[in-house]
């Protein structure tokens, strides 16, 4: 291993994200990955089951009951895992000095009464919340921490429809450009977002040429979208937000609605969404037409397309991501780049 390369290791790695995860991790030019746990793979070769180098490949799969013991043996742990798995590993992991990136929503909420209502557990380690960086790398006032990931020991990476919805309001709320108790988010995702699970609703002949909402009024990104349009905009964020199961493999498209506050002139709204995204960040701003799952699709890219409407005082954004890539692994990446100074993507 070439001593310029930071050592990481990914628990949970027989997940959709955790695959991504080990395959990004093992092409990228500063990272050497040195360990991977999940009990479905247990015992077996990593590339027996995602296509990694050669390098790579001959990993062992560890069981979940070795989790803390390998994840040691990296400088940083990503943890592709269940929200109460994470909850109860991170903890253990930071006092043996492994810095962490946890894919769940164990850390995204900063308010530990709020476990129990959106996640099913109370929190076992809930003065870690406060610390953890909420790392949306291209919406920096979504996080508390002003240091951002680079001088953090945990980062919280948001969640696959919490992205594209932040994304799609932040630019508004933070120019008060919108009436914050206004938006509404219609998001739409493939199968894989709902993770390598059976479940009678996922099965082939549930899904193919449906479409079905699920979670109304109750899904764990709701207070996470809010909680990080309240921070950007200072203000108090409320969102109304419907998610519904796509008959396809991935990829994910929230439209959201919010109605304008009259404090930017609507020729100006697209504007904001310019200067928010800078060519150099992995958010393309289009026009609303060329916003597809297509475009997005195995990418590590968001595309982003604003329409104002002046004559009903409202404006609509279309947001279009990958749910394994954006929306997790590759977001992931991200976070870890920043945490060790190294760049996102790989030199090759």
């Amino acid at each position: 291993m070439s001593a310029s390369k930071v050592p990481v290791s990914i628990v949970g790695v027989s997940g959709f994200a955790g695959s991504e995860l080990a395959r990004l991790v093992a092409e990228h030019a500063s990272l050497s990955l040195v360990g991977v746990v999940a009990d479905r793979w247990k015992g077996s070769k990593l590339g027996e089951h995602v296509r990694v180098p050669a390098s790579v490949a001959k990993l062992s799969v560890a069981p979940m009951s070795e989790a803390v013991n390998v994840a040691r043996q990296g400088e940083v742990a990503l943890l592709a895992t269940p929200a109460e798995v994470s909850a109860r590993l991170a903890p253990e992991l930071l006092a043996h000095g492994v810095r962490v990136v946890d894919l769940s929503g164990a850390f995204r909420l900063e308010d530990p009464a709020a476990y129990p209502r959106w996640y099913g557990f109370d929190h076992p380690a809930p003065e870690l919340l406060a610390e953890a960086h909420y790392g949306l790398p291209e919406v920096a006032s979504a996080s508390t921490r002003a240091g951002g990931a680079r001088d953090a020991r945990l980062v919280a990476n948001p969640g696959c429809y919490a992205t594209a919805a932040i994304l799609a309001l932040a630019p508004l709320v933070e120019a008060g450009a919108i009436d914050p108790g206004s938006m509404y988010v219609d998001g739409k995702s493939g199968v894989s977002g709902a993770g390598r699970k059976v479940e009678e609703r996922l099965l082939f002949m549930e899904v193919d040429e449906n479409l079905s909402a699920y979670r109304v009024g109750n899904h764990q990104h709701t207070p996470e979208i809010e909680q990080a349009l309240s921070r950007a905009g200072r203000v108090r964020a409320s969102v109304t937000f419907v998610p519904h199961l796509l008959p396809v493999r991935r990829g994910l498209l929230v439209t959201a609605f919010a109605r304008l506050s009259g404090k930017v002139p609507h020729a100006e709204v697209e504007a904001l969404f310019r200067r928010a995204y800078a060519p150099a960040d992995l958010v393309e701003v289009r026009a609303p037409e060329d916003v597809t799952l297509a475009q997005v699709a195995y990418t590590p890219y968001a595309r982003l397309g604003v329409r104002a409407d002046a004559e009903r005082g409202s404006v609509v954004v279309t947001s279009a991501l990958d749910n394994l890539l954006k929306g997790a692994a590759s977001q992931a990446l991200q976070n870890l780049c920043a945490m060790i100074g190294a760049p996102p993507l790989s030199s090759h």
